[in-house]
């Protein structure tokens, strides 16, 4: 461990200051909304910092960072998504406050706003924030931030951050970790693999024509009739997602029912369909139970009518996929999260015992982590203008092109041994003068010596992958 002197707290906030000034000057753009319509004001404040002994920070991690960090510059890397009339609160107290939430370990966004609504629990976030109590925002709120930044300004704005923790000396780039992390998203998965966006709008042409002719069918023999019974409607499913290998199956797009008549609101329905004298002559309703319309195409005389309907399997967030991961309880089994994959780049700073994120993609649970290693890293490339000397990273990247990649920038990849397909029984390994865990190896030997260990380092810095 080298001279921590230039990294306490008295000579840290010293140069804060400076890369504030730097920051700030890089990042002028006017913010276009006059501060009349403002709900919040963020503030920059430093306030006085004290760490105890045994490392319990005095007010808690919000004002620790808040006392060190200013997010004014975000007013200016967001100011083209707002325009100058109305009301809105200030980007930087929102993205403050959401930061809060992550640093203070609250479950979920409605135990934060429950806590921001206390005048007492929630007094010093609003402070730090800039937002007066009779203005404080719901859990809306920073779901609408979201959706008017994007990833792409939200990854802008950590690549400032980054920058920030850069600039006083804590991050070098020298080892760069790469991993993923599968987390849940807040929708829930309803059973079907391969959706997509045409399964917002699955057709069927002519469904008047055909529930009319079923109800007719069904009230010829009345005394077979059995008030709330279902009646389906099927389509076949229109994704083309489906491999070839798949059957394809019918989805549930309406689910009627005949009911006993109520005079005073008849159903729809009986109308609808062309129903009406036929179901009022058998004292019946025909009344929806599930199913949601969201387009009607009226034919005429040549055309017959199209009705367009939600898949009930489709889950409110479309982009998120099923992944698999070890289970954090018992490593001997996997669970299937429904969700997103994030990829972080993790620079290790040996003389400083410390790890700090400084790149991060979000894709979908189910795809592919390798392929992503290198977006993280031109992001680092395209933010900060540097590269590393080792790249760590797991099984899941033992690719061609990131070994190539790493290379090409001067780094050396020490990256797990991804097996695939491979036929990895004993017998096999001894056919291929190979070990499970070790690589090559002497053909007479059983376990690799020192000097097997020695070459199978030399291969890997050589070769990104093993050969018989």
């Amino acid at each position: 461990m080298r001279n921590l002197t230039p990294f306490t707290i008295a000579n840290i906030v010293k140069k804060l200051k400076r890369i504030h000034v730097q920051i700030n000057s890089k990042y002028n753009y006017p913010f276009p909304k006059p501060r009349i319509f403002w709900l919040s004001e963020y503030t920059y404040r430093h306030r006085y910092i004290k760490i105890h002994p045994d490392g319990r920070i005095v007010g808690g991690l919000s004002r620790f960072v808040s006392s060190l960090v200013d997010f004014a510059f975000i007013r200016s890397i967001v100011a083209h998504k707002y325009k100058p009339t109305g009301f809105a609160y200030d980007p930087a107290s929102l993205f403050v406050l959401e930061l809060f939430r992550y640093l203070e370990k609250y479950p979920d966004m409605k135990a934060f706003v429950d806590v921001l609504h206390d005048r007492e629990k929630g007094k010093h976030y609003r402070l730090y924030a800039g937002i007066r109590y009779s203005h404080v925002p719901c859990e809306a709120t920073f779901t609408n931030l979201k959706g008017r930044l994007g990833e792409e300004l939200y990854n802008h704005i950590f690549h400032v951050l980054v920058e920030i923790a850069e600039l006083p000396g804590f991050l070098s780039y020298k080892i760069l970790a790469t991993d993923g992390t599968l987390f849940p998203t807040n929708a829930r998965y309803k059973g079907c693999t391969y959706f997509c966006s045409e399964c917002e709008f699955i057709e069927f042409k002519g469904i008047i024509e055909n529930v009319h002719r079923r109800i007719l069918y069904r009230l010829t023999n009345l005394e077979k009739i059995v008030p709330g019974k279902e009646v389906r409607i099927r389509v076949e499913c229109p994704s083309p997602q489906f491999p070839e290998d798949v059957t394809r199956p019918k989805v549930e797009v309406l689910t009627l029912s005949l009911e006993e008549a109520n005079p005073e609101n008849p159903s729809i329905c009986n109308q609808i369909f062309g129903l009406e004298e036929e179901l009022k002559r058998a004292h019946l309703d025909l009344v929806v139970k599930r199913g949601v319309l969201t387009k009607i195409v009226m034919g005429d005389s040549t055309h017959t009518d199209s009705f367009f309907f939600r898949c009930p399997k489709l889950p409110a967030d479309r982009e998120a996929r099923i992944g698999v991961r070890r289970n954090p309880r018992n490593p001997n089994k996997k669970e299937k999260i429904f969700g997103f994959d994030v990829i972080i780049d993790t620079s290790i700073e040996l003389t400083l015992g410390i790890e700090l994120p400084v790149a991060c993609s979000t894709i979908a649970g189910n795809a592919e982590e390798g392929r992503h290693y290198i977006t993280n890293r031109e992001q680092i490339i395209e933010y900060h203008g540097t590269t590393s000397k080792i790249d760590l990273g797991d099984a899941k990247y033992d690719e061609h092109h990131n070994y190539q990649f790493s290379r090409s920038h001067g780094a050396i990849p020490i990256i797990d041994y991804n097996p695939r397909n491979e036929n990895l029984t004993t017998t096999a390994l001894r056919e291929r003068a190979m070990t499970r865990t070790a690589g090559p190896m002497h053909p007479v030997e059983s376990s690799p010596g020192p000097t097997d260990l020695i070459r199978m380092i030399s291969v890997s810095l050589r070769s990104p992958r093993f050969e018989a």
